[in-house]
């Protein structure tokens, strides 16, 4: 195919692309007759912004998702219920909602009231047809004691580039959570595809980016990881455009950029287990929280796309990001240039470390770790990346040196590899203190083009003390009030369906002592 899909037969025999990964689930559940000719919850369930008293329950109404005008103008009504056990029997909580066409006839049902750090499960039901059962995940109280946690992060899911194999991994091991890092969906074709988007052209409209979500959700391992438990959230660029800033992007101008954006939105609050209170107002989102696990670990997590200001030194044929020496750029320099945006920054140096908790954790879309990726002399640095925001990048390491957080720990993605890396305030001199550990998440799908620079970057890189960049995958966190584990969990290969995950490298970083350690 080529082209945007614009009529419902060309969407429906772009879906026939698919195959079995993209199949509608079997319509066998139903509490009576239904006027669905198929299953309305083939794009699954979800829960999702976890806290102690309960967490979001989403699904939508989708019969034919790749059809706009498959279901009528008018909102339909959406039971749910949550209960104690899987078999639905011990209801704790229960009601109805209404799915209106403006919204995609998504829903997304706010769950108060409930036990804090235990399973509950949940289900929808529209017109006689009932939905697969999901299971959430409450948290602990904040400040309560708390000995363990376990979860999981990851982020780059290009549906073309293999399967997602990874979701069902990170399934397996029962996280508490788990935390996506961005690039949830791509908008990009590649050249050798494993499987293919719904078209070959990227989405530009609101019509078009909601037919992109809906073939992502209905790969089954990414089904279930939703259904299994309770899910975190920032985004990257992909969700709207490559390399995008909050004001524009590398291919699309400008002028038309605003309105694609916004449509770019609107779709991902659409297919999300998000709180109602992040959704598009006056063209903007809420996606940045704080979040604590009782006295254990408290995570912020950021959005470095949306607020921050245009990539340093782009040229007016070219605004994406590129490798330039920091000679090169005074921009990686200016203290006016921010990466997170005023009020996100105020509300980083209002709140980060107040809790006292045990590992304070900053969790961002982008690698935070200076990378100098040019050989030989001088300092090579991507400009989107944190490191083309020098002087932002300094006032949040001025900001843990001041509260002299303890035990912080970086989280990030979108560089498609593994990494573990010790942060310092002076990155030149090698005596200098640790102030903070990162670890990178490679990809689900989605490839690094050259990994042999990777490799020779290292040698200039004696901060990073692991990079691998030719495995796709996740890491997986185990942490006790001693020890913050961290295994880099791969896949043998991404372009199969079936394929087995081995623990690639695994990392430990003691309390009170900063930078990751071989364990």
């Amino acid at each position: 195919m080529t082209g945007l899909v614009t009529s419902r037969r060309a969407l429906l025999q772009g879906a026939a692309l698919w195959g079995a990964a993209a199949a509608a689930a079997p319509f066998t559940r139903v509490l009576g007759q239904t006027s669905f000719s198929n299953d309305p919850f083939q794009l699954g369930v979800a829960s999702g912004d976890p806290v102690a008293d309960g967490f979001v329950i989403w699904t939508r109404i989708a019969p034919d998702p790749f059809n706009p005008e498959a279901l009528p103008p008018a909102a339909l009504r959406v039971g749910w219920e949550v209960a104690e056990d899987e078999g639905m029997r011990k209801i704790v909580k229960k009601g109805e909602s209404w799915a209106r066409a403006e919204m995609a006839h998504a829903v997304h049902i706010d769950v108060r009231g409930l036990a804090p750090q235990r399973p509950y499960y949940y289900r929808f039901h529209c017109d006689g047809a009932v939905s697969r059962t999901g299971r959430g995940m409450t948290m602990p109280k904040p400040g309560s004691k708390v000995d363990r946690l376990k979860f999981a992060f990851t982020s780059c899911a290009h549906y073309e580039q293999g399967y997602f194999s990874t979701y069902r991994d990170m399934a397996a091991q029962d996280p508490a959570f788990i935390l996506h890092l961005g690039d949830y969906i791509y908008e990009v074709a590649v050249a050798t595809p494993v499987r293919r988007h719904p078209t070959t052209a990227p989405p530009m409209t609101l019509d078009q980016y909601r037919v992109f979500h809906a073939a992502y959700k209905l790969d089954p391992d990414l089904q279930a990881a939703h259904a299994q438990t309770s899910w975190f959230f920032t985004w990257d660029d992909h969700e709207v455009a490559n390399d995008y800033s909050r004001i524009e992007s590398r291919a699309t101008p400008p002028e038309a950029f605003a309105a694609r954006k916004l449509a770019a939105y609107k779709a991902y609050y659409e297919h999300m287990p998000l709180r109602p209170a992040a959704a598009l107002t006056d063209g903007a989102m809420t996606m940045y929280q704080r979040v604590q696990f009782g006295d254990l670990a408290e995570f912020n997590i950021t959005d470095a796309r949306q607020y921050r200001d245009p990539l340093p030194c782009r040229t007016p044929d070219f605004r994406g990001g590129r490798d330039l020496l920091e000679t090169e750029c005074a921009e990686f320099f200016d203290p006016a240039r921010t990466m997170l945006g005023k009020a996100q920054e105020a509300w980083l140096q209002k709140g980060f470390a107040r809790s006292g908790a045990r590992w304070n954790v900053l969790a961002h879309s982008l690698m935070f770790a200076d990378f100098d990726q040019r050989l030989g002399d001088g300092w090579g640095t991507f400009t989107d990346s944190w490191s083309g925001y020098q002087a932002a990048r300094g006032r949040l390491m001025d900001l843990v040196a001041a509260r002299k957080a303890r035990n912080v720990i970086t989280l990030a993605g979108d560089i498609h590899s593994f990494f573990a890396t010790e942060i310092k305030q002076d990155r030149i001199n090698p005596t200098a203190p640790v102030l903070m550990t990162e670890f990178v998440t490679s990809s689900v799908t989605s490839v690094v083009g050259d990994p042999e620079k990777f490799d020779e970057a290292l040698v200039e890189n004696p901060h990073m003390k692991f990079c691998d960049a030719r495995k796709r995958g996740y890491v997986l966190c185990d942490l006790s009030k001693d020890v913050w584990r961290a295994d880099m969990r791969a896949a043998d290969n991404i372009r199969e369906r079936e394929t087995l995950y081995r623990t690639l490298a695994s990392f430990a970083v003691e309390n009170g002592k900063p930078g990751p350690q071989a364990a």
